[in-house]
């Protein structure tokens, strides 16, 4: 395998490390690196799974994912976007990082070109170059209020784009993109032959007076597009390792014959009981996004209160990206110096593309009461100490 410069490590687990190898040596330590929800799974999922186990959902199940749980993913996505998708259009992965990967190795030949909006998802350029090491990638870096400039998004898309992976609502910036915005990449998706790839799993987690706009919702790209989704974030469910892709019959073909060379199926009991999921009101997502905007207008206002940082209110999530500027350090040493000096920890924007190594990503996916730790603890740091 040959792993190019882009298949490093982690940043965001690689701070997270430094910060759980800081707290079992007895510091206190404020995690605000790794986006994983601190809500509970709902009860209504946990006791589906309990019951499909006990009924004997342990044995392998189909390679493409369980028949009812496709049937009612198709069901779900065409009563909100009016698509015509089957559960043949589904593949049913052990997360969505599988689900992306996968589809980037059904899509991508030597010489590829992939279009990433900058700043992404961390494990993006990894996963093109290890689907294809010879691909060549393309980054359109947002602005500084993290919106797309159109002539940048033109200049980069051409006959040689395979396909234009991102992810909306984006991570690390929290911003929504535009029906504008998504109206001009389908356009140059196609004008140039070129498939999209579009990572929603924060669909759900929008900030009221957004509107996410879902690329299932374009009749004319259907046969280019896949969607890679699951219930992560939504749901609370990061360690559950569950999502799906759902596009393009031929490429999900592809996609079904990856999963049964690497994964066989995904954990059957966990899809039986995520099939409640889709027989129950999520009733809990609108208290959990209600929650999650209150502790970013507080964290906003207190960020954007410090001399050294400023942020753009995210739209959706539960990050907050930082502009450090101000501090003239690196975005590396900006966060190794935050964490030996408050305990707090938090992400480089280095590791979210080039272009953004002068921010930090903080996760505020906590309770309020450590956001409002956090706070005080930056008010009292000085960087330039």
């Amino acid at each position: 395998m040959i792993f190019a410069k882009e298949v490093g490590e982690s940043l965001t687990y690689k701070f997270a490390q430094a910060a759980a190898d800081m707290r079992a040596h007895g510091r206190e330590i404020i995690s605000l690196g790794l986006g994983e929800p601190d809500f509970r799974t709902p009860q209504y999922v946990l006791d589906a799974t309990a019951e499909a186990m006990n009924a004997g959902f342990t044995h392998y199940s189909a390679t493409q994912g369980l028949p009812e749980f496709r049937e009612l993913i198709a069901k779900d996505m065409n009563a909100r976007f009016s698509s015509e998708y089957k559960a043949a259009d589904i593949v049913v992965t052990p997360g969505i990082k599988p689900a992306v990967f996968f589809a980037l190795c059904a899509l991508l030949e030597p010489g590829d070109e992939v279009v990433l909006f900058s700043p992404y998802y961390v494990s993006y350029p990894a996963m093109v170059k290890l689907a294809e090491p010879q691909a060549r990638i393309v980054n359109v870096a947002l602005d500084r209020d993290f919106r797309l400039d159109p002539e940048k998004l033109r200049a980069a898309v051409n006959p040689k784009t395979k396909c234009i992976l991102f992810n909306n609502p984006n991570n690390p910036t929290g911003k929504v993109f535009t029906r504008e915005e998504i109206d001009l990449l389908v356009s140059l998706a196609l004008e140039n032959d070129a498939w999209i790839i579009s990572d929603e799993v924060y669909e759900k987690l929008v900030y009221t007076g957004q509107t996410q706009i879902g690329l299932a919702s374009y009749p004319e790209i259907r046969d280019r597009l896949i969607v890679t989704n699951g219930f992560s974030k939504s749901h609370a469910m990061t360690g559950w390792r569950l999502g799906f892709a759902i596009g393009a019959h031929d490429a999900i073909v592809k996609i079904n014959k990856l999963q049964q060379h690497v994964n066989t199926n995904t954990c059957t009991f966990i899809q039986k009981g995520a099939c409640s999921i889709y027989t129950h009101e999520a009733d809990h997502i609108a208290p959990y996004v209600k929650e999650l905007e209150r502790r970013i207008d507080f964290f906003h206002a207190e960020l954007n209160a410090l001399p050294y940082m400023k942020a753009v209110k995210p739209d959706a999530g539960f990050f907050c990206f930082a502009d450090i500027s101000a501090t003239g350090k690196d975005s590396n040493s900006f966060c190794a110096d935050l964490l030996q000096a408050t305990g707090i920890a938090s992400t480089p924007g280095i590791a979210f593309g080039p272009e953004w190594d002068d921010y930090v990503r903080f996760s505020f996916a906590v309770p309020m009461a450590t956001l409002e730790r956090t706070a005080g603890l930056l008010r009292a740091y000085d960087p330039k100490a």
